[in-house]
C-alpha cells in the first residue's frame, strides 16, 4: 500500500529538477549561472520562476530543453527529470523527439523566433509533421491550420511570411507552434518583453486560456510579479543563480519572508499609498564571477547580521510547501497587512 502511495505521488510530478549547478567559461572568469537548484513542476501546474536580468532563469530553462550553448556553458552537475526520465542521459536523437511533442518553448522575442522565408503555416506545419509522420499532408495542413485560429489568427493567413504580421500576432504564431503537438510542458521565456503593454495584456490572456483548455504544465520567466498573481499557481524567487523562495503563490504574496523577496515588493508602486519615490533594493547584483562563499544577498540586505557571513544558508521550509533561504525569520509588510503575528 505504502509503495503505491509513494507511486502515485511521483505520478504528479511531471518536472523535476535537482541540485542543478551550471556554469559558463569565459575569458574573463568562471559564470555561476546556476547554483544547487531544485524544484518540481506538476501535471497542469504553472509555476512562476522570477528575478532580475542574470539571475539563471533563462539558464535554467534551456538547461531543461538541453540547449545550452556547449561551450562555454557547463552542467557541473544535477539531474533533470521528466516523467521520471532523466533528461540529462538522453542522446540527441531522444532529445529531438521529446522537443515539441513533451516540451516546447516559448521565446522571449517573436521578432527572431520565426524563419522569415518561410510561411507561418509551414512553420506550424513542420513541428507537426515532425512528430507525426504517420499523419496525411491533407490532415497536417489542417491540424496547422486550425492551431491559428485556436490562437487568434484567421486560417486564410495560413500562407502569410512573418513579416506581414504585428508583433503581438507572431507571439500568437510561435505559441501556435508550441501548441501544436499538445505537449505536457511549455517553457515560456518572458514571453511579451518585446511587445507593448496593450498586446502584452492579449498574449496573457490567450496564453491563460490555452494553458486551461489544453491542461499544459508551465514554466513561465518572468520579472513581473502581476503576471505571476494572474496566472500561476506557484512561485520561485531567483537570486544570483539560486530560489531564495518558493511557494504557492499566496505563499509568496502574502507572507514574503526572503529580504529579497520582500524588497521586490516593496519596490512596486501601489495603489493605497501616496509616496514621492518608491523604495529600490540598494547596490548592485552580486558578480557571478565572484559569489561569496556566504548569503549573495548579504551587501543589499536590510535584515543582516555579522551571522549571515558565517554560513550560507540551505533552502528551509518554513511552513508546509512554503521555502526559504535566509536564517532570519523575516516577515514583509503583507503579514502587516493579512494581520500575521
Amino acid at each position: 500500500m505504502k509503495n503505491k502511495l509513494q507511486q502515485n505521488i511521483s505520478n504528479k510530478k511531471l518536472v523535476e529538477i535537482k541540485n542543478l549547478i551550471v556554469h559558463y567559461e569565459t575569458d574573463d572568469g568562471v559564470v555561476e549561472a546556476v547554483n544547487n537548484v531544485s524544484f518540481d513542476i506538476e501535471k497542469g501546474e504553472v509555476l512562476g520562476l522570477v528575478g532580475e536580468t542574470g539571475a539563471g532563469k533563462t539558464t535554467i530553462a534551456l538547461s531543461i530543453m538541453n540547449l545550452l550553448p556547449k561551450p562555454p556553458a557547463h552542467v557541473i552537475s544535477g539531474e533533470i527529470y521528466l516523467e521520471g526520465q532523466d533528461l540529462m542521459k538522453k542522446s540527441k536523437k531522444e532529445l529531438q523527439k521529446i522537443r515539441g511533442k513533451k516540451i516546447s518553448m516559448v521565446f522571449q522575442d517573436p521578432m527572431t523566433a520565426l524563419n522569415p522565408v518561410q510561411t507561418v503555416g509551414a512553420q506550424i506545419a513542420e513541428v507537426i509533421q515532425l512528430h507525426n509522420s504517420s499523419m496525411a499532408p491533407s490532415e497536417i495542413k489542417e491540424h496547422a491550420v486550425k492551431m491559428l485560429e485556436t490562437v487568434g489568427i484567421p486560417g486564410t493567413r495560413y500562407n502569410d511570411y512573418p513579416h506581414q504580421f504585428s508583433g503581438g500576432m507572431k507571439q500568437r504564431v510561435v505559441i501556435a507552434i508550441a501548441l501544436a503537438c499538445e505537449p505536457e510542458l511549455i517553457i515560456a521565456d518572458e514571453p511579451t518583453t518585446a511587445l507593448d503593454v496593450t498586446i502584452q495584456a492579449q498574449v496573457l490572456e490567450l496564453m491563460k486560456q490555452l494553458q486551461k483548455k489544453f491542461g499544459t504544465a508551465m514554466l513561465l520567466i518572468t520579472h513581473d510579479f502581476g503576471v505571476v498573481a494572474d496566472i500561476c499557481n506557484k512561485c520561485a524567487v531567483i537570486y544570483a543563480g539560486e530560489i531564495v523562495e518558493k511557494g504557492r503563490v499566496e505563499h509568496i504574496f502574502d507572507h514574503p519572508m526572503h529580504p529579497y523577496t520582500i524588497g521586490l515588493f516593496d519596490s512596486l508602486p501601489t495603489m493605497d499609498k501616496d509616496v514621492e519615490r518608491l523604495k529600490p533594493i540598494k547596490g548592485a547584483v552580486a558578480d557571478p564571477t565572484q559569489l561569496p562563499p556566504y548569503c549573495s544577498f548579504y551587501d543589499r540586505c536590510d535584515y543582516c547580521t555579522e551571522e549571515c557571513k558565517r554560513q550560507n544558508p540551505a533552502l528551509k521550509e518554513v511552513e508546509p510547501g512554503h521555502f526559504v533561504k535566509c536564517i532570519h525569520e523575516v516577515r514583509g509588510k503583507g503579514d502587516e497587512d493579512h494581520g500575521a503575528d
